[in-house]
């Protein structure tokens, strides 16, 4: 079987949605259709492109590529479709970009440089802010980092892509006596203080994170918001903190993986028509280009 258009729509169909039935309704065909064609595919690419969890469906190692693929064949076919009915689409207004939890300011300047006619806003906000910023059109992409252990809001009729998994690590002093140990342990971290930001989601999922994957009861010592202050507690050994793999590098401080550490999902969200296929893929291959380059760094 030779993938074709209708079979590229229910992979992405299926990854906005994030459910097997959710992709069925936005195709206007029944879940068990979608079930066989999904099974057909796979056994077609010969890999799972999906996998069940407690959220739903969401995309395996190998899915995430094959789903670029797909987005960036889908946005070719819409842009050939527009050319033949003489209707080649620019974006030229101003395209408003919410974020959270992530760097995504960074890709300004490639977004910028890719599409010289786009103006682009960004602004900080919340998840939930943004979802209702999203619904309201007040706001065309969001780019979000969804925590583990903390609820998401639910996508409703906007489209939800994840961009990459960022596994958690831990951050503390470059002399720490734990910043060397091989296979690091988060219970190895039980009796350490942990620094606290303002935003209670951050600490949710700290503490769920100690207390699932290492067995203990976290204790704040410090809670501030600004970052200079966060690394100046870093370094001088008064806490310790989770966070990105990809975090800013800070003077005097590492970043350790542990074992069984969660990952947390950069996300796109935005809804469906507002922006072409074409942006919202060139949006997710910038950030993934960006999170190659920032991994490949020092975080000392």
């Amino acid at each position: 079987m030779r993938l074709d258009v209708r079979h590229l729509e229910v992979l992405v169909a299926i990854e906005e949605a994030r459910s097997i039935s959710g992709a069925a309704r936005v195709l206007g065909i029944d879940q068990p259709h979608v079930t066989r064609q999904l099974r057909r595919i796979e056994q077609r690419l010969d890999a799972q492109v999906f996998q069940r969890s407690s959220k739903g469906v969401e995309p395996t190692a190998a899915g995430l590529q094959i789903l670029v693929l797909a987005r960036r064949a889908l946005a070719m076919i819409d842009e050939v479709s527009a050319s033949r009915q003489g209707r080649v689409e620019t974006t030229t207004d101003l395209l408003h970009v919410l974020y959270y939890g992530l760097p995504a300011i960074a890709i300004l300047d490639d977004l910028t440089t890719t599409e010289p006619h786009l103006r682009v806003r960004f602004s900080t906000t919340t998840p939930r802010d943004a979802y209702e910023q999203l619904l309201n059109s007040q706001a065309d992409v969001f780019l979000g980092v969804r925590l583990p252990h903390v609820a998401w809001p639910a996508p409703g009729p906007l489209a939800t892509t994840e961009v990459l998994a960022d596994p958690t690590f831990v951050y503390l002093a470059a002399d720490h006596p734990l910043a060397s140990r091989e296979d690091l342990q988060l219970s190895d971290l039980a009796h350490e203080g942990w620094i606290a930001g303002l935003d209670p989601d951050s600490w949710t999922m700290v503490s769920q994170e100690c207390r699932l994957v290492g067995g203990f009861e976290p204790v704040i010592s410090h809670t501030v918001g600004e970052e200079e202050a966060i690394a100046t507690l870093l370094r001088r050994g008064h806490g310790i903190i989770l966070g990105s793999s990809v975090a800013a590098p800070r003077s005097g401080v590492t970043g350790r993986a542990y074992r069984g550490s969660s990952a947390a999902r950069w996300m796109q969200v935005h809804r469906p028509g507002r922006v072409d296929r074409m942006l919202i893929t060139t949006i997710t291959e910038l950030l993934r280009r960006r999170f190659t380059e920032w991994s490949s760094t020092s975080r000392t």
